[in-house]
């Protein structure tokens, strides 16, 4: 039997080239319209919009280097709340403890930082880009990653912050990558070969025992 490949198909786990042809893919399922008010919070050099970018994009990167329209801290946005229909966030989730790669820089890891503090620099990040969100969808990437001896799983930490902050998981998009084992280190862990895109919406639930409106009323 001939297994013909559907490519209008968006598949959950995938070998995407690049972020931006992710973001596409995003597009295609209706995460992101071409029409709607769309923050970038972590704008960097613009690559997650190089195949697909709305008409009303607002950029921001803390970084005064970055082409972004904004300068501000991500856990400090300069808008009102609810003023964006969807809002994509990429924080440094790398839990990196001592930078030795040029390329940590441009991943936002290049200072020496405590997994805890960076962890919580990206839970501060998501409840301010979720009080600038009005109805629509939040996209974060992250990356579940062994550090310190075990696996840290930010897909589900993330997860719950996001419920508390009023967001239920609708969709992940898992991307393929290969990364090799470190010289010299005993493997214990499975060996991690994706991030995550994680797509969140405002008084989603995927549990059928919560309610929408549930989801955020204690937080």
């Amino acid at each position: 039997m001939t297994v013909v490949e559907d490519t209008d198909v968006v598949m959950a786990t995938y070998a995407w080239p690049s972020n931006a042809e992710l973001i596409a893919a995003c597009a295609r399922l209706g995460y992101l319209k071409g029409q709607l008010r769309t923050l970038d919070a972590t704008y960097g050099k613009g690559t997650f919009w190089k195949q697909w970018r709305p008409d009303a994009l607002v950029t921001n990167d803390i970084d005064p280097e970055s082409d972004s329209d904004w300068h501000a801290d991500f856990r400090v946005l300069p808008f009102a709340a609810g003023w964006f229909d969807a809002v994509v966030l990429d924080p440094p989730y790398k839990l990196n403890g001592t930078p030795t790669e040029a390329v940590d820089r441009r991943y936002g890891v290049d200072v020496v930082a405590s997994r805890r503090d960076r962890m919580q620099l990206i839970r501060d990040g998501i409840t301010e880009c979720a009080r600038v969100l009005g109805g629509g969808y939040l996209l974060l990437k992250c990356q579940d990653q062994v550090n310190g001896g075990k696996v840290r799983w930010q897909t589900i930490d993330f997860t719950e912050h996001a419920e508390r902050c009023g967001l239920g998981l609708v969709d992940r998009l898992d991307i393929l990558s290969y990364r090799p084992q470190p010289e010299g280190r005993r493997q214990v862990h499975a060996r991690r070969g994706s991030s995550s895109l994680l797509v969140f919406k405002r008084g989603w639930s995927w549990r059928d025992d919560v309610a929408p409106s549930v989801i955020g009323a204690a937080s």
